[in-house]
């Protein structure tokens, strides 16, 4: 016996430095010594459940072997179709996922860190602070990229932070590497993939990679945005009659409804979206969103993650409808933030008639959004059964991105899901002479959505919203029933919650609420396509729902208190839940509605109770009251109430300029007017909008403060005039109780 093997369990550096080369050996060496190498099981298991049955044999006949396959998600439903080996000429783009170092230290840091009055608190870690203490080592991912090229891999890149490595290969160096075998099948006219056996590395390997993601598209990320039956036209704008009333919005209103008060927007903290595809339409509508509202033009980030060789970013129109839902949600309610960051996966084109891409590509473009370090809050309006993202490895390579982000004081937005407890079948229900019939699953049975299950998120759930005048109202748990979904099925959409079957209850969590496991939704806000945003798609407007809508408005408020307190505020969970409970005027507490259905009698899923529950955690926030809670969480440091003054436009005499404003905004102008004129004249005209002229000579001008005015009702067309004016500046102002846009703004002397 080695000296080496005698002390191994003993822990020694020396020796583990020393068996780092046998190692390396190991994984370079080729497929037949493979083939007598011991195995170690990863966190990813099969796609495809393999069941083999001997049939009997009939009189004069052998017995024949019959092999079926059943999908490895919650309820394991069965596959009808014929499944086949996967060819090789197939390219799968995989990301595999490095277990983290220290992780009982890390979940000590991240509870520090957000924990008033510990010497940790507030400090939170850059990404190389990260990469030292808690990423695997360079050494250890040296061993993993050996080990794919030993098998054929290429196009083979690491994450700088070192948690994933990306690489391309087939069918082939997949069974070389992981000892799985991959199948095929086509259903709905789309080709399906997945491993039939468990995911496995050889045992020197076994203790550094935690899951292989890009083996399946079987389970996979799906938008969570809800466009109702009862918009299928341009979508009306104005102001709401008196009287509560369940309406659409602008994403504008929200701040209004939701009472942001004197709350500054978010002028001062980036946000990130995580999406797929192009953006090009998406800024198109946002753009468009904006000038219509008078707000200022966004500054767009448009940062594409590759996979491998998955370089194809070209629009997918299915889903440019959640992009310019979750961007024009986020920009109307933070009322403008001070970068808007689009982290979009490629497309990873399966073949030539798949567009959809796996989770490894969503999961990348989660880890390049904390390696970068730039947005402060990430919204991500995706998910799938929890039991199928779990199951494929995919959870457990999520949550070591988001365990790192809170670290890193960011804060990852999910929405929770919009088919209600029924997550793993994607809603989908039968429906028998007007009775609702469950397909293919017991109605008892609940399922939730991952990654808002991840104890490093904040899980935004739905509600349906009624308004007075423009002001909140009440809200209920977001449930419109069983519906048409218009692709031959009937489904439910209702807001997601319930009770992780894989994640423990984090510690803030239970001392709250005494859960178990982790349990969702946190917060919730309007969610139903009859009360939604009124979003721009294709230049057209619609009214769009889901809590794809919930979780952008969660981002454009929390955005808004992260610009009040300097940014300072680390990942919230913890301390909504220690606070709210104390702090009920925060909250809209939701107390009517459920997210399942009702069959002869029976009412299945949860319903909404004071105080928190699984339908729409502790409610919607009361942004004014939740902004002065919220602040105590931060630094301390004194306030940035309102962005930096731009200064007022300088007027050129005779050259008229055109100017714009949401409703009750004021555009500030100067006119220097030298000695010796006989006559200057300030005139406003044409655009839309009902505008007030105020000027003033050497102080700025306003309603209560002025030398001159024009105030004429109903019209954009005001004058002033002045005789033989003083010299000096002129201060002009345009004020007006709409929005105003396209105002011609001239100021002139002789």
């Amino acid at each position: 016996m080695s000296s080496c093997t005698r002390v191994l369990k003993a822990g020694s550096h020396a020796c583990r430095k020393a068996l780092l080369p046998m190692a390396l050996a190991l994984v370079l060496s080729p497929w037949p010594t493979h083939a007598t190498t011991a195995w170690a099981p990863t966190g990813s298991h099969a796609a495809l459940l393999k069941d083999v049955s001997t049939m009997p044999a009939k009189p004069g006949a052998a017995a024949t072997t019959v092999t079926r396959y059943t999908l490895n998600v919650h309820g394991r439903p069965q596959v009808q179709e014929m499944v086949a080996p996967l060819e090789s000429s197939k390219v799968l783009h995989l990301a595999v996922s490095l277990k983290l170092r220290n992780t009982d230290q890390l979940n000590t840091f991240i509870r520090n860190v957000n924990t008033p009055g510990n010497a940790a608190y507030g400090k939170f870690l850059t990404p190389e602070q990260f990469k030292a203490s808690y990423a695997p080592t360079d050494a250890q991912v040296q061993a993993v990229v050996a080990h794919m090229k030993a098998a054929g891999f290429t196009s083979i890149t690491v994450s700088p932070n070192n948690t994933l490595v990306f690489a391309d290969g087939n069918a082939n160096t997949v069974a070389t590497a992981f000892n799985t075998t991959m199948k095929t099948y086509t259903h709905g006219g789309k080709q399906h993939f997945g491993n039939d056996g468990e995911v496995m590395v050889p045992q020197a390997l076994g203790g550094i990679i935690g899951s292989v993601l890009g083996l399946q598209n079987v389970s996979q990320k799906h938008v969570m945005s809800y466009l109702g039956p009862k918009v299928a036209a341009q979508a009306a704008t104005g102001t709401q009659a008196s009287g509560v009333v369940a309406v659409t919005h602008a994403p504008t209103e929200f701040p209004g409804i939701y009472n942001a008060g004197t709350t500054p927007t978010a002028f001062n903290t980036t946000v990130g979206i995580i999406t797929w595809g192009s953006m090009g339409q998406t800024q198109s509508d946002l753009s468009l969103m904006t000038t219509a509202a008078a707000m200022s033009p966004v500054n767009v980030k448009v940062v594409p993650v590759t996979l491998g060789s998955a370089v194809d970013f070209s629009d997918d129109p299915n889903s440019d409808m959640e992009w310019n839902l979750d961007s024009q949600s986020i920009i109307g309610t933070s009322g403008g933030v001070k970068q808007l960051i689009f982290y979009t996966a490629a497309n990873g084109k399966f073949g030539p008639a798949d567009e959809e891409l796996t989770d490894a590509g969503i999961t990348a473009a989660y880890n390049k959004a904390v390696v970068d370090n730039q947005a402060k809050v990430i919204n991500v309006s995706l998910g799938e059964d929890e039991t199928g993202a779990n199951q494929s490895g995919t959870q457990q390579a999520d949550d070591a991105i988001f365990a790192q982000a809170a670290a890193q004081g960011q804060t990852f937005s999910i929405a929770s899901g919009d088919q209600g407890v029924y997550v793993s079948t994607g809603g989908d229900f039968e429906t028998n002479a007007g009775a609702v019939l469950p397909a293919p699953f017991s109605l008892g049975t609940y399922s939730a959505s991952e990654p808002a299950t991840s104890p490093n998120v904040i899980a935004v759930g739905g509600t349906k919203l009624s308004t007075n005048a423009g002001a909140w109202a009440g809200e209920t748990a977001w449930n419109d029933g069983v519906q048409d979904a218009g692709d031959g099925n009937n489904r439910i959409w209702a807001t997601g919650g319930g009770k992780s079957l894989y994640e423990a209850a984090p510690a803030w969590q239970h001392t709250a609420l005494g859960a178990t496991a982790r349990s969702i939704p946190d917060v919730a806000y309007d969610a139903s396509s009859y009360t939604g945003a009124q979003i721009f798609i294709g230049g057209q407007r619609y009214s769009v729902g889901g809590t794809s809508l919930a979780s952008p408005i969660f981002v454009g408020v929390f955005a808004r208190v992260q610009t009040y307190a300097n940014n300072s505020i680390g990942f919230p969970a913890s301390m909504m839940y220690r606070d709210f409970p104390t702090n009920p005027a925060v909250l809209h507490d939701v107390t009517s509605g459920n997210n399942g259905v009702a069959v002869s009698g029976t009412t299945y899923g949860y319903n909404a109770a004071s105080g928190w529950d699984y339908t729409t955690g502790y409610g919607s926030l009361d942004i004014s009251k939740f902004n002065a809670l919220a602040y105590t969480w931060g630094n301390g440091a004194p306030p940035t109430t309102a962005p930096p003054p731009a200064g007022p436009t300088v007027l050129v005499n005779g050259t008229p300029v055109t100017t714009q404003g949401p409703a009750g905004s004021s555009q500030q102008f100067t006119l220097v007017v030298p000695g010796g004129v006989s006559s200057l004249t300030f005139r406003t005209s044409g655009g839309s909008g009902d505008i007030s002229l105020y000027v003033k000579r050497n102080s700025a001008a306003g309603p209560t403060s002025y030398d001159y005015a024009s105030v004429h009702a109903s019209t954009n067309t005001e004058s002033v005039t002045v005789r033989t004016p003083v010299a000096g500046t002129y201060y002009v102002t345009v004020t007006s109780p709409a929005v105003f846009t396209g105002v011609s703004v001239l100021g002139s002397f002789n």
